[in-house]
């Protein structure tokens, strides 16, 4: 009772810390172990002894078997070997070595106890994992570990690599959804693209925000029957990350493309291929701090790749435009670059052979302590910084568009933008054994990410150039790259308490997250001009710099726009967004018979906004059409009502 109370006390601690601030999180970390314990006539012994013992670390897991002779071992480590041993006053000890578990599977093991009046010597059984074939397994899935991790071929370095072995994979795309609809968890914390301008972390600046070296096992779950997993339409996808044990281990390693590496012709044709340049440091540590104990484990990463910003070559002058060589001068160019340079003091960039560059630093720790028998703590923290050059935009809604990767234009490398992607995630868990009946999971975690943009160049009106009714060069600050700002933020909590009775096996949970992003988009707000041509801007530029008082300009502008915020008091369009997702859930597992297990449960899950939303009375005023003719109007600062969503799940396993 004091152990029930004592968390009881923790979660209510976990409640009011996070109260104000929590998310909702999706992810099975752990495996079991499940099983019967009879005699040769095959009745239940209850009160049967079982011990398993992870062997890396030593760790040990330890329940007995209830009145009906089964028993229930939660919480474990995935991997192995693990080492199980069943005794019982009167009979001789079993035991089964070699067993190893896989992520989100229990592992059935079933025990027939042999008098000792018998004489036998112990009996030793090698037991095989079977994750397919297992009367505990319902839905589709896949599980990949360390071992296919380490052995299959990788050039990203990235989960997709991994979980394309998932039959129903295209991509990072399940069963046909869009991958923004997966649900990403690493040791059971949320860690997607939240804000979704990206279908999973590290997409943004196309780097892996966590080690391959980093995770035992991954898991694809695209149509699971336990309720604790949900909140996807495509798949869940749940990694796990390596511990340390009991032995000391490292690795250094260094990864490397270059040139040597890249084609130059396709035929008879020469490729215009620039610099392609790829190189990654990194290292592993982990072993034990208190043996059996305490264990800790590390993995440190930085890597960069340069490629070719881009490939089109300006005209030197009476060359066919063809291949990679555009229509824009050289001369042209270099004589816009210089005239800026010298009359407003803005530096342009180069226009071609530049380079854009992807560097990113990656780390995790994490730390497992085993308090004593019952109870199993882990701490983990993931870290990633990255940014990536990206040629600017060639949308026409500002300026004229059409800029770049043409025959027809060619920009200055100072009107391109940088993209960062920085992720920060930090998540514990509880692994509690109640009693032989009872065991709880308490997952609390936390993650920070920016993907703002910043600019190659300073800041300064952009400007497109046509010649002959397209665009023909352009320079200043990238059109959509003012204040564009992302940050966004999750807390999460998730508590799953289950009862082992008499052939049932029960499961209820609670969940939460609290999601907060703050969105800023000004595209514009440092003008755009675009010029007929290059005679009209050095006119209008002259004019000014002659007279910079003027309200007049000697030329006609093909076009000017200017944007700027109109809510007062406001410096930029600060969008923010708070989300609660709360869930609740309960599942029964039922062994009907030897052979048969059936597995019911329900989730109710419900997103309530914040109201952070604007009005505009304006607009508000305005009266709309629906579909049916009939008039409507809309509140400009209304965001959705809270609905509930029910996900009821059924499932059974005949084996």
């Amino acid at each position: 009772m004091s152990k029930i109370k004592q968390l009881f006390y923790f979660v209510a601690l976990m409640v009011v810390l996070f109260s104000s601030q929590l998310i909702f999180a999706q992810g099975v970390t752990t495996s079991a172990i499940s099983g019967i314990v009879v005699d040769k006539d095959g009745n239940a012994l209850p009160g049967a002894n079982i011990i398993a013992v992870h062997e890396p670390s030593g760790t040990q897991y330890g329940t007995s078997s209830r009145d009906n002779g089964r028993f229930n071992l939660m919480g474990l480590r995935v991997g192995g070997p693990y080492k199980v041993t069943v005794s019982f006053v009167g009979y001789e000890n079993q035991v089964r070595e070699n067993i190893y578990l896989t992520l989100g599977i229990t592992t059935d093991l079933n025990f027939t106890m042999r008098d000792v009046s018998v004489g036998l010597a112990e009996v030793t059984v090698t037991g095989q994992r079977d994750a397919i074939f297992s009367s505990e397994r319902t839905g589709a899935s896949t599980s990949i570990g360390k071992e296919a991790i380490q052995a299959l071929p990788t050039i990203s370095r990235r989960i997709g690599d991994f979980t394309r072995l998932t039959p129903q994979a295209a991509g990072n795309s399940f069963s046909g959804q869009d991958n923004r609809l997966n649900n990403i968890t690493v040791d059971g914390s949320y860690f997607n693209n939240s804000f979704g301008l990206a279908g999973q972390p590290g997409e943004r600046t196309g780097v892996s925000p966590l080690s391959i070296d980093a995770i035992e096992q991954v898991q694809v779950n695209v149509a699971p029957f336990d309720v604790r997993q949900g909140n996807f339409v495509g798949a869940g996808v749940n990694t796990v990350t390596k511990s340390g044990t009991n032995e000391y281990s490292g690795a250094v390693y260094y990864t490397f493309r270059d040139q040597s590496l890249v084609g130059t012709e396709a035929k008879a044709v020469t490729v215009p291929i620039g610099t392609f340049k790829y190189n990654l440091f990194g290292a592993t540590v982990s072993g034990p701090i208190i043996k059996n104990k305490l264990f800790f484990f590390a993995n440190f990463e930085s890597d960069a790749l340069t490629e070719p910003g881009t490939t089109w070559l300006a005209n030197t002058g009476g060359q066919p435009v063809t291949g990679n060589v555009t229509r824009v001068l050289k001369s042209d160019l270099d004589q816009l670059s210089n005239f800026l340079q010298t009359k407003f003091g803005y530096d342009t960039g180069p226009y071609q052979g530049y380079d854009h560059e992807t560097p990113a630093l990656r780390f995790i720790m994490k730390f497992d302590y085993n308090l004593n028998e019952n109870n199993k703590i882990s701490l983990r923290y993931v870290h990633l910084d990255s940014d990536t050059d990206v040629l600017l935009s060639n949308s026409s809604s500002l300026g004229f568009g059409n800029r770049r990767t043409s025959s027809q234009a060619l920009n200055f490398q100072n009107s391109n933008y940088k993209i960062m992607e920085n992720i920060r995630s930090i998540v514990g868990e509880w692994n509690s054994v109640l009693s032989k009946n009872m065991t709880n999971s308490l997952i609390v975690g936390y993650n920070y990410s920016d993907e703002s943009r910043d600019s190659r160049g300073s800041f300064f009106p952009f400007v497109d150039i046509l010649n002959a009714g397209s665009t023909y060069t352009s320079f200043g600050f990238e059109p959509f790259t003012p204040n564009n700002e992302l940050r966004y933020k999750s807390y999460q909590l998730q508590n799953n308490l289950t009862y082992y009775g008499g052939d049932h096996t029960l499961t209820f949970g609670i969940s939460a997250e609290r999601y907060e992003s703050e969105n800023v988009f000004f595209p514009g707000s440092q003008s755009v001009y675009v010029f007929s041509s290059l005679a009209d801007f050095y006119t209008d530029a002259n004019d000014y710099l002659a007279n910079p008082n003027r309200t007049t300009s000697p030329i006609t502008l093909r076009r000017f726009q200017l944007r700027w915020a109109n809510i007062p008091g406001m410096a930029k369009p600060v969008q923010p967004l708070e989300v609660w997702y709360t869930g609740v859930y309960a599942q029964d597992e039922w062994q009907v018979s030897k052979d048969l297990k059936v597995t019911a449960g329900l989730r109710l899950d419900v997103p309530f906004f914040g109201e952070t939303g604007y009005q505009n009375v304006n607009a508000d005023a305005l009266v709309f059409r629906d579909e049916n003719g009939n008039p409507v109007q809309y509140q400009t600062a209304k965001l959705p009502d809270a609905n509930i969503l029910f996900s009821p799940r059924l499932g059974f396993n005949y084996d």
